[in-house]
């Protein structure tokens, strides 16, 4: 899981059940295990009942760690250190996935790695 990972796609659900599939999308992720230090940002943008939301994701922190009983990564520090899921993980591909109780959202993160 090492490396620079450059985001594909999100699928985001919401509190309705609502579906959002976002291809254009902004954002990176750096895993470092060796220093367990993380970086990087997530941004994208929902239209939701006809009005425009935009949301950032940070992935900054020096306390990077994988669990690898659960598949969790931690990522992050402070309010923005989050438990992700990890749905799959190659070579190639990164598919983490969070819930955000504030804003009632199943976040489902596609990367992809850069070569």
């Amino acid at each position: 899981m090492d490396g620079a990972w450059s985001i594909a796609k999100i699928k985001v659900t919401d509190g309705q059940l609502v579906e959002h599939i976002l291809k254009d999308v902004n954002g990176e992720l750096n895993l470092n295990f060796n220093t367990a230090i993380s970086d990087g940002f997530v941004s994208f943008e929902l239209i939701i009942n006809s009005l425009p939301y935009s949301f950032t994701v940070q992935f900054q922190g020096e306390d990077l760690k994988y669990i690898l009983d659960s598949d969790e990564l931690i990522i992050g520090s402070g309010v923005e250190r989050r438990r992700y899921k990890v749905i799959m993980r190659t070579k190639r591909d990164l598919v983490l996935e969070y819930y955000d109780p504030p804003n009632f959202q199943l976040r489902k993160f596609v990367f992809v790695k850069e070569e």
